[in-house]
């Protein structure tokens, strides 16, 4: 497989990917929660074959990129068993679905980790303190509205995977802010940026959608469908962008 791919048969699986999108957001606005096992469970299917077709199959892999190859597959794998169980079959299967995104975040750090390390010259880790504290310090003030109007700081368990949640993507944003201490990251650290921008969101309306109103209002459902979409997406443009810049500076 070349580089010189057209366009379409670069992105047509994205394309089948987004129509499957908005089928199960028809699906979540009409609360037709059982039917969504036929769009839900091929979403992530679309996304990972399109993912792979657009690296392994039409790009010589940079000998950096195993690691951080490693956490986006393992990020969209965990992410299809928590599309499956998602559905709703058991409390089990929602407690499983909820408990999933603790390691997909922490995947989605390591990878982050992993690329501004990379991106030094002899493989270090800097921090920017002036770039991380201000970002840390807003998404942290955000996670304690969010927490405080939404689940009022219990401490069941589904509680305590919220806040770990919230804080995993605290530094999640710290790090992405971080990238703008690299010149070698402008190329992706817009993409990274816009996924955490669209993580952010999408828990402040999950929260409110399943904890505060208890999934009263479907369209909720609808934008926490859409902003996963997002967060994937764009994370996985981010790894594909930088992976061609590595590849670029091999020749």
């Amino acid at each position: 497989m070349k580089d010189n791919m057209s366009f379409f048969s670069k992105h047509f699986l994205l394309f089948i990917y987004f129509l499957f999108l908005g089928l199960d957001c028809y699906f979540l606005y009409k609360a037709n929660y059982r039917t969504r096992l036929y769009s839900k469970t091929i979403l992530m299917v679309f996304l990972i074959l399109w993912f792979h077709r657009n690296t392994a199959l039409s790009m010589r892999m940079p000998a950096q990129s195993f690691y951080i190859l490693f956490c986006a597959y393992a990020m969209l794998i965990l992410s299809l068993v928590s599309d499956v169980c998602s559905i709703g079959w058991t409390v089990f299967t929602n407690y499983v679905y909820l408990l999933l995104y603790i390691p997909i975040y922490f995947l989605f750090l390591l990878m982050l980790i992993q690329v501004v390390k990379r991106a030094h010259e002899k493989k270090k880790l800097i921090f920017y303190v002036k770039k991380i504290t201000p970002s840390f310090l807003f998404v942290f003030a955000i996670a304690i509205i969010v927490l405080w109007k939404a689940v009022g700081f219990g401490t069941e368990f589904h509680h305590w995977c919220l806040y770990f949640n919230a804080l995993t993507i605290c530094l999640i944003a710290a790090v992405t802010a971080n990238m703008w201490g690299y010149p070698q990251l402008k190329r992706c650290r817009t993409l990274f940026a816009t996924s955490v921008l669209f993580i952010i969101l999408t828990n402040a309306t999950f929260c409110f959608d399943e904890l505060y109103y208890n999934r009263r209002h479907h369209i909720l459902d609808v934008f926490v469908a859409l902003g996963n979409g997002a967060v994937m997406i764009f994370m996985l443009l981010g790894v594909i962008s930088i992976l061609k810049y590595w590849k670029k500076l091999e020749y």
